[in-house]
């Protein structure tokens, strides 16, 4: 199920066309040659970063732009007498070397090409956005070298975790979601977290986190107490790291956690 209006899954998706992007391996590209339609071809990148094209054979296009594309096989054929004045437009055809994961919450999760820019918020956007489980949060995962050695050597990479808050609260960094994206990023929607409250309340059930949730607040959310409750007589179940539950008496102003369950008893007279 989609966001409803308003939400992320209403925003316009980012064009198809792909615009002056770095090309690599696995790429496809069209080269239009003006006037010279035996030499335009439609071609894929080797593993090595090469594109072969008519006449001029193999030419080197790892981490080049399209426009840089177009200005190397100009200057190619220029070199090699093959025309005076070529003039050479490069396209992507298929963007197979830019690639970034959306997982989580979202309409469509996958794998999805970067179009030259993508920001998170765009990446959101052409997954379908969020469905009715999502979490405010959405957390980036981000794949960094780690120079740490000496000299620079034996690199590894690690994670980095940026967490970025969608919801409009005084906690929230909008910047965070025109984050330019990078090839083999993966952005995460949670799963939205819920509290429990029952007893004397008016509608017992489960209900979604909030920012600084509390007890009132709690009660608030189900539907306020009944007649028979005893405001002095509210208690929290909650799960402690070492997997037992704990019965804590609670005042309207204690926090609530996420999984929390709030029970509010009934009045002793």
């Amino acid at each position: 199920m989609s966001a409803p209006p308003g939400t992320l899954s209403t925003l316009a998706l980012p064009s198809s066309t792909v615009t002056n992007t770095r090309v690599g391996s696995g790429d496809v590209l069209r080269v239009t040659v003006f006037g010279q339609p035996d030499l335009s071809a439609e071609v894929g990148v080797n593993d090595k970063g090469m594109l072969t094209l008519p006449l001029i054979g193999g030419v080197d296009v790892t981490g080049l732009t399209t426009s840089e594309i177009s200005a190397r096989v100009a200057d190619a054929l220029r070199k090699g007498q093959y025309l005076r004045n070529p003039e050479v437009s490069v396209e992507v055809v298929q963007l197979r070397s830019q690639m970034v994961s959306v997982l989580g919450e979202v309409s469509r999760p996958g794998r999805y090409p970067i179009p030259g820019h993508m920001s998170v918020l765009e990446l959101l956007a052409t997954a379908g956005g969020l469905t009715a489980q999502a979490d405010q949060t959405v957390t980036l995962l981000r794949r960094k070298a780690d120079n740490s050695n000496a000299g620079g050597t034996n690199s590894t990479e690690s994670d980095v975790r940026i967490p970025i808050l969608l919801g409009e609260t005084k906690a929230t960094e909008r910047s965070p979601l025109d984050v330019e994206l990078n090839s083999g990023d993966v952005v995460y929607v949670n799963k939205k977290k819920l509290f429990y409250i029952h007893g004397e309340v008016n509608r017992p059930g489960a209900y979604p986190m909030e920012q600084d949730m509390n007890v009132m607040r709690a009660i608030s959310l189900g539907g306020g107490m009944t007649q028979r409750a005893s405001q002095r007589r509210i208690y929290i179940n909650r799960e402690m790291p070492d997997k037992a539950a704990q019965e804590i008496k609670a005042k309207l102003t204690d926090p609530v956690l996420p999984g929390d369950v709030v029970y509010v008893n009934e009045s002793l007279f």
